[in-house]
C-alpha cells in the first residue's frame, strides 16, 4: 500500500474535484455552495466502481453536527483513469477496514412487537440500507413469540455468522444471551459477538454504548456494528429456586421493578412511561420489605468514581485479548458464592441486613433507558455488580431530587442514596406478591441471588468502552 495521502482527481458534473484521503479523513471541496467536506475514516462504508468511469462512495455521516443521527450518504463521481481509480479504491478501503472484516455476515432478529411497534420500519428504512451499502449480508428473522429469539440462539449455526444483531429493546438480547449460554457448545457459542440496534421502549445497551445523545440513533448503532470490534462484557448469573439464567442489564426490586413492569399499560408513551411512573411511585413513598445480603467490593462513592476515571484513562482491551471463565473451566460457569438455595457461608464476607427499601437494583449497564443513568459507574468488564439502594424514609423532596439526579448520574452523591460495587448479592422479599424484574422481564416474586462473571459475552462497538456517564 502506498503512503498517505491517497489522491484521486475526479469530476462532479462540470466541476473537477480532488479526493484526498489522509488516513483519518476523506477531504474534498464539494461543488456549488456546499463548501469543503471531511468524512471520517470510521464513517466510510464502501467504495465501488461501476462501469468505466463511475466512482461511488457510501458513508454513514452526520451532516448536521455530532448530536444528530448518522445517515446513509452516497456520493457519485466520474474519473478518467480507471486504473488509477481502482488503485485509489484499493488503498483507501484497505486502510478503512484495517484489522476489520469487510462484508460481515449477520443473523438479524427483528422484534416487530417491541416498544411502540416501530422495529420493522427501523430495519427496512434505516438499518438495512446501511448494511447493504457496506456490502454486508444477513439472514433476517422477524420474531413471532416470546422466547423465539432464545430458540433461534440455541439452534443457530454459530460458525456461519460474524455476529447476532437485534433490532428491538433489551428483551431480545436477553433471550439471545440465555439461548447461547444454554447450548452444549456454550464455550464456543458465547464468543459470537452481539450487535444492538435500538427498536424498543428500553434500549439500555444502545444508550450505554452510544450515550445520551446518540443512544436512540439507528444509524450510529449500525455503524458501530459494521465498523466495531468485539468488546468483552460481563454477565450476571441469577439463581431463583432451582432455576438459573443470565442477566446483562439489571436486576431490580421495589420501585424500579414496579416502574419497569407495572407501567406496561403506558407503553404507548415510549420511554416517557418510565419517568411518569417513577415520579408517581416516589410521591407515594412506597417501600418494600426484604432481607438483603451482599459481598462488598467497594462502598465508598468517591473511590468508585476515582476507579471509574482511572478505567477511562486506560487503553481499551478487546475480547480477543482476554480470557473469560468459560475459557478457564472449559465447559461451565461456577458460581463461587453458591445459589440462592444454599446457606450463606460464614467464610464469605457477606453483609446481611433486613429492612424496608424504596428500591434495590443491581446493574451491569450505566443507562437503563433514555434519561436514566441509574448506575453511572457501571463498567462493561470489571467483574462487579453496581448496586443502587434507595432506603426508606427518603421523603418526597429527597426522592424527587434523587430521580432528577438519575438523569445525570448525580444521585449517587446524595446522602440519601447508597451506591456500591459488589461481587454478589441476595434478595429475599417479604410477602407473596410484587414485581421483580430481570432485564425488563417478569420474574417470580421469590428470593434470588446474583453473581457477576467477567467477560462472558462480547458486544460490537467502535470505542471499546461504554459512553462516559460521569463527569
Amino acid at each position: 500500500m502506498s503512503s498517505f495521502p491517497f489522491i484521486l482527481n475526479v469530476h462532479k458534473g462540470h466541476h473537477q474535484i480532488q479526493l484526498n484521503y489522509n488516513g483519518s479523513h476523506l477531504e474534498f471541496d464539494a461543488p456549488d455552495a456546499e463548501g469543503p467536506r471531511s468524512i471520517k475514516t470510521v464513517e466510510i462504508l464502501n467504495i465501488t466502481i461501476e462501469g468505466d468511469n463511475s466512482l461511488i462512495i457510501s458513508a454513514c455521516t452526520s451532516k448536521h453536527g455530532p448530536k444528530k443521527e448518522a445517515t446513509l450518504e452516497v456520493l457519485e463521481f466520474t474519473f478518467n483513469d480507471k486504473a488509477q481509480a481502482t488503485l485509489w479504491q484499493f488503498n483507501v478501503l484497505t486502510h478503512v477496514y484495517k484489522d476489520l472484516k469487510r462484508g460481515r455476515h449477520f443473523k438479524v432478529l427483528v422484534n416487530p412487537f417491541g416498544g411502540q411497534g416501530h422495529a420493522k420500519r427501523i430495519w427496512e428504512h434505516t438499518a438495512e440500507p446501511l448494511f447493504k451499502a457496506a456490502g454486508c449480508t444477513y439472514d433476517l428473522i422477524y420474531t413471532t413469540h416470546r422466547y423465539h429469539a432464545k430458540e433461534i440462539a440455541k439452534e443457530l449455526d454459530i460458525r456461519a455468522y460474524d455476529a447476532i444483531v437485534s433490532v428491538s429493546g433489551d428483551g431480545v438480547l436477553h433471550e439471545v444471551i440465555n439461548g447461547l449460554m444454554e447450548r452444549p457448545d456454550a464455550v464456543i457459542a458465547h464468543k459470537l459477538p452481539l450487535g444492538a440496534i435500538p427498536g424498543g421502549s428500553g434500549n439500555a445497551l444502545s444508550f450505554s454504548l452510544l450515550g445520551e445523545d446518540n443512544g436512540s440513533h439507528v444509524g450510529n448503532a449500525v455503524l458501530g456494528i459494521i465498523k466495531g470490534r468485539a468488546m468483552p462484557v460481563d454477565l450476571c448469573s441469577v439463581t431463583q429456586g432451582n432455576n438459573r439464567f443470565f442477566s446483562f442489564v439489571l436486576q431490580s426490586f421495589g420501585l424500579i421493578a414496579d416502574v419497569d413492569l407495572g407501567s406496561e399499560h403506558l407503553r404507548w408513551m415510549g420511554e416517557a412511561r418510565f419517568t411518569v411512573s417513577a415520579v408517581g411511585k416516589l410521591l407515594s413513598q412506597a417501600t418494600y420489605s426484604c432481607e438483603l445480603a451482599y459481598i462488598p467490593a467497594e462502598t465508598n462513592v468517591n473511590k468508585i468514581v476515582a476507579q471509574y476515571n482511572e478505567h477511562h484513562n486506560q487503553p481499551v482491551v478487546w475480547a480477543n485479548q482476554t480470557h473469560d471463565e468459560l475459557d478457564q473451566n472449559h465447559q461451565t460457569i461456577t458460581d463461587k458464592f453458591g445459589s440462592v438455595t444454599d446457606p450463606i457461608k460464614e467464610s464469605d464476607p457477606w453483609v446481611v441486613e433486613k429492612d424496608q427499601y424504596a428500591t434495590v437494583v443491581g446493574a451491569k449497564l450505566p443507562w437503563i433507558s433514555k434519561g436514566t443513568i441509574s448506575h453511572p459507574a457501571a463498567q462493561p468488564n470489571d467483574g462487579l455488580i453496581d448496586l443502587l439502594i434507595f432506603p426508606k424514609n427518603m421523603g418526597r423532596i429527597a426522592g424527587v431530587q434523587a430521580m432528577i439526579g438519575v438523569e445525570t448520574g448525580d444521585h449517587i452523591f446524595s446522602d440519601k442514596v447508597r451506591y456500591m460495587k459488589v461481587k454478589a448479592f441476595r434478595l429475599t422479599p417479604e410477602g407473596t406478591s410484587g414485581y421483580i424484574s430481570m432485564d425488563g422481564e417478569h420474574t417470580p416474586y421469590a428470593p434470588y441471588q446474583v453473581e457477576a462473571h467477567r467477560g462472558l459475552i462480547s458486544v460490537l462497538t467502535i470505542d471499546g468502552r461504554y459512553a462516559r456517564s460521569m463527569k
